[in-house]
């Protein structure tokens, strides 16, 4: 590949994209470690209300639907993450996305962002994109906007950044 590439594409944010975005970016939660906050408001609360510590149990009760509430959370992460990028304002909105020798750069009507090759830490290829791993942060384009050339230039970006 040369190092003069340059290619340029649009894409929407629409449900579909968030939906793989969240599949393909998330970390699956695991039973124990996801509910432990839960469990402890749960126990929390029954001791409070069985143990009679306080004058009435209204604290007790709050701790137990706060419990409910927080296995929700978990149970419907992905659900509320997708329903809050598709009622966003970023929703329905047209990105332009370019990659060339000095890195990615993202543009859409709300903000733009470039990251340099040497910012990414590692790019890491599923089936159906790319996952920029800036620090803590990730950062998904999808394979389904890209051309075979761009595929290999990403690919090859990353065997570079990974043998340095």
């Amino acid at each position: 590949m040369s190092k003069d590439f340059d290619f340029t594409t649009e894409y929407t944010l629409n449900k579909p994209f968030f939906e793989e975005c969240y599949d393909q970016t998330s970390r699956p939660s695991t039973f124990p470690k996801s509910y432990l906050k839960a469990m402890f408001f749960l126990v929390f609360g029954v001791i409070v209300v069985k143990l009679d510590l306080l004058p009435n149990s209204y604290l007790g009760w709050f701790f137990i639907t706060l419990s409910i509430i927080e296995v929700l959370s978990v149970y419907f992460k992905r659900a509320w993450w997708v329903w809050r990028q598709t009622y966003s304002t970023g929703s329905d909105s047209k990105v332009i996305f370019q990659v060339d020798a000095n890195g990615v750069r993202y543009e859409s009507a709300a903000n733009s962002r470039s990251i340099a090759w040497d910012d990414i830490d590692q790019v890491q290829q599923s089936d159906l994109g790319f996952i920029f791993h800036i620090g803590k942060q990730r950062q998904y384009i999808s394979k389904s906007c890209l051309n075979d050339e761009a595929i290999a230039f990403i690919s090859e970006q990353n065997n570079v950044s990974s043998s340095l």
